[in-house]
């Protein structure tokens, strides 16, 4: 299983619509696909269809529950990405089926408070030791990470094999790259020697002279980090938000538009150099 981390320290940059269109385009090409929304936001959760009221309540709610209830819950519903970290869970009952070739694990608004609760020796290796129960076969695993630069990707940089970093170009869209790269590093040297930054994707293009000069630096940023920066840009369009709204992947809402095409080709750029 080859296991991708999306991930930047800054929000807004279509972490989310990336990783979600990753998973479901490999899911679409026929290969085995665990998607894990780490996020305590879960915005991809979300997208995907799944009732977080229902995945992950509020505390007060399961408490306003009677006890049969309670158990019912405990028992039944899907355990959150939150809960396996803290062992309190199995991951294999984390894993939600969505669609074809394509299973979600829900990280859970929990995560948030992540840094706070986990602080012991081994922290960094919650999930890894997890992703070693996983009894179902996975081609790849594609994470969404929180923008945090904390235990939570601590851990998934940890089990990773590679990073892909989405920009939008913008005044400020280099901002923060320099201490992720350096977080990376520090991941890649003592807790994950295979790691690797398999490049940045560019999203949110959008065709003004404006756009080109913040690729143009980008690149120049690329060049100089020794990294590489995808063919494949991703075009701004309102089909993704459109898809979002209406809890669609993108290539099942709007397979033609030009975000779903972008997508295609990124994916299709990534498989040919895996090769």
């Amino acid at each position: 299983m080859r296991i991708v981390a999306f991930s930047n320290q800054k929000g807004g940059v279509a972490k989310t619509t990336s990783s979600y269109a990753m998973a479901v385009g490999l899911a679409k090409r026929g290969y085995k696909v665990l998607v894990v929304d780490a996020d305590p936001q879960e915005n991809l959760s979300m997208t995907a269809g799944i009732d977080l009221n229902e995945i992950d309540p509020d505390p007060e709610d399961i408490e306003a529950l009677t006890e049969e209830q309670q158990e019912y819950f405990y028992q039944n519903v899907p355990a959150k990405l939150f809960e396996v970290m803290d062992k309190k869970k199995n991951i294999n009952k984390a894993i939600i089926p969505i669609a074809e070739n394509l299973d979600l694990i829900v990280g859970g608004i929990d995560l948030a408070s992540a840094d706070m609760v986990f602080s012991g020796l081994g922290r960094e290796r919650l999930i890894k030791d997890a992703f070693g129960d996983i009894e179902k076969e996975y081609d790849y695993c594609v994470f969404d990470c929180s923008p945090a630069l904390g235990v939570v990707l601590m851990n998934i940089l940890t089990v990773a094999d590679e990073v892909i970093i989405p920009l939008e170009p913008g005044a400020y869209s280099l901002q923060g790259l320099s201490r992720l790269y350096k977080f990376i590093g520090q991941i890649h040297e003592y807790t994950n020697p295979k790691l690797k930054i398999a490049g940045i994707l560019v999203t949110k293009v959008r065709n003004t002279s404006n756009s080109r000069i913040w690729i143009n630096d980008i690149e120049e940023k690329a060049e100089f980090l020794e990294t590489k920066v995808y063919k494949s840009k991703i075009r701004l369009t309102v089909a993704v938000e459109e898809a979002q709204t209406m809890k669609m992947d993108l290539f099942e809402y709007a397979g033609g538009s030009q975000a779903a095409r972008d997508y295609d080709d990124f994916i299709d750029e990534y498989l040919e150099e895996e090769e």
